[in-house]
């Protein structure tokens, strides 16, 4: 008598503690998938539990136990406890967030049960997705900046650059081959009084349209 009072204070007190975990936690009865548990914490998110099955419960959709169930990993040949904890992230299909999830079977009140503990990891999940996202954009842009740098062979004529091949190449094909700037022609204020002198007394041209 005095060791099922004793049984029975241990589990009100670990009930307690569980009841005061800012994450989820439930039992489920490995056979029949009924819901025997859950904290407040639960109730809040999933609302009551009572005469449910954990894959009424906890999921949406689900006509049968979910293919992703984890009473396989935590129970051995014989359908009893392995001692294994279970270790798994999956988005839970009722919220959408993202839970660290822990599940092992125990015994519990004669029956073979399965204890998971999720804790939400929603905002570690896309500050991760920000960071490789942010990391892509960054290997994106660098592959597409081209630099010119270095001392660039030039000729002293025509004003042909000689590449790295040894070819004497126009400095605009250059600059586009080299760099993700593209070309315009126009025609500067000196080069009008050189090669076009009429117009140049005919009247005062704005470089902006040249």
């Amino acid at each position: 008598m005095v060791i099922d009072e004793v049984t029975k204070l241990e589990s009100s007190q670990l009930l307690k503690i569980l009841n005061s975990l800012d994450a989820l936690v439930y039992i489920a009865d490995t056979k029949t998938y009924e819901m025997i548990w859950m904290n407040w914490y639960g109730i809040m998110i999933f609302g009551n539990f009572i005469d449910k099955k954990c894959w009424e419960t906890i999921q949406v959709g689900q006509s049968s136990p979910c293919e992703f169930c984890s009473n396989n990993k935590i129970l051995d040949k014989d359908g009893n406890p392995n001692d294994i904890i279970f270790k798994w992230e999956f988005q839970n299909t009722v919220t959408h967030r993202w839970f660290d999830c822990r599940d092992q079977a125990l015994i519990w009140e004669g029956r073979v049960v399965r204890l998971e503990i999720a804790t939400d990891i929603t905002d570690k999940i896309v500050a991760k997705e920000l960071g490789n996202k942010l990391i892509r954009d960054l290997q994106k842009a660098l592959t597409e900046v081209k630099v010119l740098s270095g001392l660039l062979p030039m000729c002293c004529s025509c004003k042909k650059i000689r590449d790295d091949k040894g070819y004497w190449k126009q400095i605009e094909q250059y600059i586009q081959e080299h760099t993700n700037a593209k070309v315009s022609h126009g025609i500067c204020q000196d080069c009008v009084k050189k090669l076009y002198p009429e117009l140049e007394k005919e009247e005062e041209i704005d470089p902006r349209l040249l």
